[in-house]
């Protein structure tokens, strides 16, 4: 008899997921509230150069044929009896569950934020509010513009830091840099989180000309004057405020409740991904509360993990990471790492930038699983634990 499998979330990792699974072993359901799917890395290009390349697909042309899907809204999860609820009304029974139900913006914890990104965009939820945000830089001439993440929690780590050096080369481009003062602001005490990377990072922000200010907690913001203050009442006063809104998990109800942390991340055992308390629950992506970094390749490579272990092998998540890294100006690095590998700063190149931009291209191909192959052996070549081939590592598509 075919374990049923239930999967909830139609992004990156639930899609390479469902698809990955043997039909002849398994009886695999997606459950996804959205018709479409969405290339998130690219809301970055979207915001920041007007991309138009097409960043959103149908699901259903996604999926391999055996996987049956269901447009619905995930309402509730119950692990003691195996049972998803939708708002729909279904009922799903499962033998194993696999969370991948992602992250989401959520400005409403810090007073003004919400009118804020209503009225100038944000790169990380939407293409038509990063098609604002364009809007919002096409329309500045000069002055302050201030950028930065409200909270530690950031989907893609590097894209804070992406997103000034975009500003600061389509600021020079257009002729505006010179009346025009750049402020990039974080909570940690450094640029970029991991200290490695500032090896790479701080050097080019400074060359570009852009502040820095450490240790900025947000703590309100006024949608009128767009001025930024601290919890510690540092103030930041700007023209254009570009906000990383904080995150959080899936607004679904779990039984038992304790499976989810303050933030509504699910609770995961970092190494066999299984869903904490459970023994038929697996979580990855950006859903779960790992101690890395929530990016695409994580999510691929926990979603390889699990499959490994619904066939019976044994397998375990070393916590991998590899995000790529745009540097603008035609620059680029990316960021490498394990459990037990600590992130080595990577020397920038034009090659990886082309490298990044080539990969972003194949996303698509890479959720059918077909580039798996090239994949595994390009991860086992750049793994961070080989020095010698550091200086080679590469971004993935799902990043």
């Amino acid at each position: 008899m075919r374990q049923r499998i239930v999967v909830l979330g139609g992004g990156t990792g639930g899609t390479m997921l469902a698809n990955s699974l043997d039909r002849r072993r398994f009886e695999t359901t997606l459950v996804t509230a959205s018709t479409t799917h969405l290339f998130q890395p690219g809301l970055l290009y979207v915001a920041f150069k007007n991309a138009g390349t097409p960043l959103v697909r149908d699901e259903r042309g996604l999926l391999a044929r055996h996987v049956h899907l269901v447009h619905d809204t995930v309402t509730s999860v119950d692990l003691t009896h195996q049972l998803v609820e939708t708002a729909g009304g279904s009922r799903l029974a499962y033998d194993r569950l696999v969370v991948a139900t992602g992250i989401q913006t959520d400005p409403s914890g810090i007073p003004g934020l919400a009118d804020v990104v209503g009225r100038v965009g944000d790169y990380h939820s939407t293409v038509s509010q990063a098609r604002l945000l364009w809007q919002s830089l096409d329309r500045f001439r000069g002055g302050t513009i201030a950028l930065g993440q409200t909270t530690p929690i950031c989907k893609c780590p590097p894209s804070p830091i992406e997103g000034i050096l975009l500003a600061d080369e389509l600021l020079r481009r257009r002729g505006l840099r010179e009346r025009s003062r750049l402020v990039f602001f974080t909570p940690y005490p450094r640029p970029y989180p991991a200290e490695p990377m500032n090896h790479v990072v701080e050097p080019i922000l400074k060359e570009r000309g852009i502040e820095v200010a450490t240790f900025f907690d947000v703590d309100r913001i006024d949608p009128e004057s767009f001025t930024l203050t601290s919890i510690e009442g540092d103030v930041i006063e700007c023209d254009l405020p570009i906000l990383v809104p904080p995150f959080t998990g899936a607004p679904i109800a779990y039984e038992p409740a304790g499976v989810l942390d303050e933030s509504r991340f699910v609770r995961t055992d970092p190494r066999t991904l299984r869903v904490r308390g459970t023994g038929t629950a697996f979580a990855i992506g950006d859903a779960t509360s790992l101690p890395t970094s929530k990016s695409g390749v994580g999510a691929h490579l926990e979603a390889q993990v699990v499959a490994r272990t619904l066939r019976g092998s044994p397998a375990t998540f070393a916590g991998r990471t590899h995000c790529p890294f745009d540097l603008a100006h035609g620059r680029g690095t990316f960021v490498a790492g394990t459990y037990d590998a600590p992130v080595v700063p990577s020397p920038p190149s034009r090659l990886k930038h082309v490298m990044k931009a080539t990969f972003a291209r194949l996303y698509w191909l890479s959720l059918r699983g077909t580039l798996d192959p090239a994949l595994d052996l390009y991860f086992r070549l750049t793994d961070p634990a080989r020095p010698r081939w550091r200086g080679l590592r590469g971004p993935h598509p799902g990043t």
